[in-house]
């Protein structure tokens, strides 16, 4: 696990284009699912890559053919495929094998500083995936994952 990029967030500048305070602008952002978004759009742009549609098994392909798949950590991060989660849906293994399969990493986004517009990006190879204390539906707490990627920085 390593950190890949910091990117600054101008809270001014941005809570004035959508018209908000920085307060509501920082909490709209702050969603997982809201970050998540922008984090494939900033991650295109850095890596000089090309998102891809909605239903695809990944988020970004690279410009050196790395697929990557990016998640907010929040209260906890899955590794999960995204079809499997959420209600009426059950984690399997053979899911979780077959997102594994279709991607290269995972690209997490650090968002503990993002009250100071600072977001870190974090990728984790598949491989390290496979040493992380998953549970049943193939998560792990944010506070566990944080304890092992800044006990390893």
């Amino acid at each position: 696990m390593k950190k890949i990029n910091t990117y600054k967030l101008n809270w001014e500048l941005i809570s004035k284009g959508f018209g908000l305070s920085i307060e509501k602008t920082i909490e709209m952002f702050n969603d997982g699912r809201m970050l998540g978004r922008v984090g494939e759009f900033l991650h295109e742009n850095s890596e000089n890559g090309i998102r891809q549609n909605e239903n695809s098994s990944f988020d970004v392909k690279e410009e050196n053919n790395t697929r990557s798949e990016i998640r907010t950590i929040t209260d906890k991060v899955s590794f999960a495929s995204s079809k499997e989660v959420g209600f009426g849906r059950k984690v399997t293994e053979d899911g979780f094998k077959i997102k594994l399969n279709s991607l290269d990493r995972y690209i997490l986004i650090d968002k503990r500083l993002i009250n100071n517009g600072k977001i870190d990006t974090i990728e984790v190879t598949k491989d390290e995936v496979f040493e992380l204390p998953l549970g049943k539906n193939k998560s792990i707490s944010a506070k566990k994952f944080f304890e092992q990627y800044d006990r390893n920085k």
